[in-house]
């Protein structure tokens, strides 16, 4: 019958994974990324299934990102936040299927960080 293929399928489909790396925008290196301390969640995660009816879902809200420093460099980057999901998805529930899925967001809204020194006079009125 066809509800047993269905059964079949579901149960050969293994949506475990590994999130090795997940970025947006122009690569940069470890070592960069450290000293700016930008980290991104979702890095070496690692999701297990132990049947074939899970969902997996991921919702980013990605955040344009400029770093400026004093000496003229400036890094255009992203950063992110995420919310995750995990349901078990019963074959024939019309619910969804099983698989791993992304949904992002660029907000409107972005973020500046910029390197300054403060004069001396600072200490006279502060």
């Amino acid at each position: 019958s066809d509800l047993s293929c269905v059964l079949l399928a579901f149960e050969q489909f293994n949506v475990s994974h590994t999130v090795n790396q997940l970025s947006f925008g122009t690569y940069l290196h470890s070592r960069t990324r450290n000293s700016l301390n930008l980290t991104s969640q979702l890095d070496g995660a690692v999701r297990t299934v132990v049947d074939g009816y899970g969902m997996f879902q991921y919702y980013l809200q990605v955040v344009p990102t400029v770093f400026r420093f004093l000496n003229g460099t400036t890094i255009e980057t992203f950063q992110y936040s995420v919310t995750e999901h995990t349901r078990h998805v019963d074959p024939g529930s019309n619910r969804g299927l099983p698989g791993v899925f992304f949904f992002y967001e660029v907000s409107a809204l972005h973020v500046e960080f910029e390197e300054y020194r403060r004069g001396w006079t600072h200490f006279f009125t502060g």
